[in-house]
């Protein structure tokens, strides 16, 4: 958990880990430099599980930092403003172990704070074909939910862009073993302006276009110039004029997708109906 100037929600995010029914784990919360009251709160803690560093790192070197001090085979991600509910660690463990070849897992969310533009809670994608298709063109998960297997996560470098670095992480990930989705609402990711999603928003999209177009390039085979094209079928389906971009993303891209389910198929039904018949302005 990178941490800088946190005050504001750190007590109660701490506060959720600490109820955690699953109760092996450590709390590795590195401190950027902080100038409010956050060390205060974490060195409050008599909790042996809680180790705390200071090192004055931008977020990505931070999150990498985190990786290299865990003891664990696994990492659970958290922000320093959500909070994850007491059974999070016990069914995202769970989930890990019985499946063979598992190298993340990822939950639905509840959100909290300024909800009206999000609404109430999201649900992601349980297939990893389908979860694939999504990163092609935006990050179809929280942060705050995910579990992934440490020694894969460094044998593809770990966290490697600046903004939007969980993006790339995860599509590095999906292409060395298999992703476990729980449909639980095992996290409360928390809307506020002061939050990097909202401050970053434009630095953040457009790395993240960056990221889309190299997960269509790897996991359909594209050139180049195809994903780039790929890409934009995807972003641009449902506007009005789109219907031969669609096809031919449907003719050539979808069949040279590495993973194959109906959940996909039935979202690209989905997507068809609405490109031929889209939004009025």
């Amino acid at each position: 958990m990178p941490v800088r100037n946190s005050e504001r929600f750190l007590a109660e995010t701490v506060d959720h880990l600490r109820a955690q029914t699953f109760r092996d784990f450590e709390l590795i919360a590195v401190d950027g430099g902080s100038t409010d009251r956050t060390l205060e709160i974490l060195t409050g803690y008599q909790d042996p599980r809680i180790r705390i560093f200071q090192q004055p790192l931008e977020i990505t070197p931070a999150r990498n930092f985190g990786i290299a001090q865990s003891n664990s085979p696994w990492i659970a991600v958290h922000d320093s403003d959500d909070n994850s509910r007491p059974q999070r660690l016990e069914l995202q463990w769970q989930a890990v172990s019985r499946t063979p070849g598992a190298v993340l897992c990822y939950t639905d969310v509840d959100y909290i704070g300024n909800v009206s533009a999000a609404g109430g809670s999201a649900r992601f994608p349980q297939s990893q074909a389908l979860l694939a298709m999504r990163l092609c063109y935006q990050f179809p998960m929280v942060h705050s939910s995910l579990l992934f297997h440490r020694e894969t996560a460094l044998a593809v470098g770990g966290y490697t862009w600046r903004w939007a670095e969980d993006f790339g992480l995860v599509g590095r990930l999906l292409e060395r073993g298999r992703s476990v989705a729980l449909p639980q609402k095992l996290v409360e990711f928390r809307l506020h302006p002061t939050s990097n999603t909202h401050r970053l928003m434009n630095e953040m999209i457009a790395m993240a276009k960056d990221i889309a177009v190299d997960n269509c390039r790897r996991f359909m085979h594209l050139s180049e110039a195809e994903a780039q094209r790929a890409y934009a079928a995807l972003v641009n389906r449902g506007l009005p004029g789109q219907w031969s971009e669609w096809s031919w993303f449907l003719r050539s891209c979808v069949p040279r997708l590495q993973w194959k389910s109906s959940e996909l198929y039935a979202w690209l039904a989905w997507q068809t109906v609405k490109v031929l018949q889209p939004k009025k302005s």
